[in-house]
This record gives structure tokens, sequence and C-alpha cells, in this order.
């Protein structure tokens, strides 16, 4: 069915691709925000995100386009442009125009990633992507890395963690899990214990979930067995998501039976979840029930990342 959300792209950091895919003198294309983007590092390791199209007569910089020094020169007719998408060199003429410049966007690298800020209208980041422990630690490692390409709007898929029901009937989860949730700017904390019957006798696992903006968030399993992921979501356009999921377990323990299963389990429920998000609308005004989960409040947080939100 045709996808029909109400709400448009909205702002915030946003993860690419990973930091060591792209190297010096390297240029990558996307598809993100309804457009296509150059993602390139210059000689000295810089990285810039770009729009795709030259200025001159639109040739795309990511088909023939290369990175010399700390520029990227256009396929077309050579056209040089630096990371701060001011044209420095045409090789046939001493003038440049002057609207021949390229769109960029504020650009960082964390957590292996390397991240673009994007916001409609053009304003200043409001928030930074937050550091992430366990992807700097040398006694943790990336064991496994998925990715899907959904068909759905970001904050319809935010939406998921809030609605504790679907847990059993999607999911078949024995009990709807509890959370403290905690809300502090762009950020949102919630923190579920699940008690749990092992073949030793009974355990508790915790698992927290952070969320920072619409297109990041990373979860903690702790308890039987210890992982964390990290979730990157990107909006290719206004209503089709990337979904690139990096899971870091400790060297020592990573590869076990126990930090096989949370992969395999995570990978179970998301394509559960698949099928329900690629054929639903959005209900602007749901007839909840009790138990359904704070997905009001949690609507009103996600109105801060939208540039028109009334």
């Amino acid at each position: 069915m045709a996808v029909d959300f109400p709400h448009p792209i909205p702002m915030g950091w946003f993860a690419l691709m990973a930091a060591d895919a792209l190297d010096p003198g390297a240029l990558e294309t996307r598809r993100a925000f309804g457009r296509d983007l150059v993602i390139w590092r210059g000689e000295s390791g810089a990285i810039c995100v770009s729009e795709a199209f030259c200025p001159h007569l639109g040739a795309h910089l990511g088909h023939g386009g290369r990175v010399a020094g700390d520029r990227i020169r256009c396929p077309f007719h050579g056209w040089s442009f630096d990371a701060g998408g001011r044209c420095r060199d045409i090789p046939y003429a001493k003038r440049i125009p002057p609207g021949a410049t390229l769109e960029t966007w504020p650009s960082l690298e964390r957590n292996g990633a390397l991240w673009v800020w994007y916001a409609p209208d053009g304003r200043s980041p409001f928030y930074e992507p937050p550091v992430v422990a366990e992807s700097m630690r040398d006694d943790w490692q990336v064991v496994d890395r998925r990715h899907w390409t959904i068909s759905t709007q970001i904050q319809e898929m935010s939406e998921n963690g809030v609605d504790a029901p679907h847990f059993q009937a999607v999911h078949g989860a024995t009990a709807l899990p509890e959370s403290e949730i905690r809300v502090d700017g762009a950020t949102r904390v919630a923190v579920q214990k699940a008690p749990l019957q092992t073949s030793r006798g009974a355990a508790t696992s915790w698992i927290t979930v952070t969320q920072v903006g619409l297109g990041f968030s990373y979860t903690r399993f702790t308890g039987l067995v210890e992982t964390t992921t990290l979730n990157f979501v990107v909006p290719r356009d206004a209503d089709t998501i990337d979904l690139s999921v990096v899971f870091l377990q400790p060297a020592a323990e990573a590869g076990s039976r126990g930090m096989r299963a949370i992969i395999a389990d995570l990978q179970r429920q998301i394509d559960e979840d698949v099928p329900i998000w690629e054929n639903k609308i959005y209900r602007e005004r749901p007839a909840l029930c009790e138990g359904d989960g704070p997905i009001r409040e949690f609507r009103q947080w996600c109105r801060q990342f939208y540039v028109d939100a009334p």
C-alpha cells in the first residue's frame, strides 16, 4: 500500500555510513532527506557532506568526480570545491561566478560513524550525538551489523518502543515490559527491568534505551549478558527509512551462545515489525486505552524535531 504520513522529514543528526569505510581521498554517495548527497574525505582526513549536483551544469559529483587534496573535483568540467562548498578553481577561467557554491551540511565523526546535521530551514544544531563509551573501549568490539530499508516514517518506527502491548501480540513476549522514563531536551531514556527464569533460577535482565533525536538510539542489555546496540535511522525521503544496527559486545565474550541469541532475537523482532510498519496508517487521534503506553507523551517529545510543528 502507499505510505501516507503527515510529518515532514525531521531535523537532527543522522549517521550516513561507517567512518572506517571512507578512506582519505575517497567519496561515497547516499540518498537521504529526499536528496542525493556526496560524502567525501579530504587527504587531510576531514570529511564533508554536500549536495551531489554541481552548480555549474548539474553533473553528479559522485559519478566520476574525485577528491584532490581537500577539494572535490567535478567530472564534467573540472571545477573544484572546498569543504565549505565554495568553488576554488575553474581550469579554463580566471573569474569564479558568485553562485558557484555547493550546499554543505555540518558533519562529524562519532561512535564509528559519519554524521550529518539536517534541518530543512537551515538552522544550526541544537543538540549533539552522544559518545557511547563501548564504541571507544578496546575491550569491546563490533561483532555484527544488520541493515533494513523500510517503507515507513522515522517517527512511526521510533514510536514502536513505547507501544508496550505489541511486544506480546507481535513478538510473543510473556509479559508487558514496564519502563521508567526520563526526558531531558532531545534525549529520552527508558529503563526496563525484565525478570527471567533460567536453569540456575530467577534472574534479572536490564534493558536501557537512550534515544537522542529521531535518528539515533543506543540500547544496553545488562544482567545475564552484556550487549550494546547502536541504532542508526536515516530518512531516505518522506516515507522510506534506512535502519542500521551495530552490535557491540565485550571482546572476551563475543560470539558466545548468549551473545548470538540477542542478535538473532533482535533480527527476528524487526523482521516481525516490518510488515506492520509498511502497511499501517498514522492515526492523529488514536483511540487509546489503559495500558497502551505513553504514546501521546512520546509524540509531544517528537514535536521539537519538526520545523513547523503546531
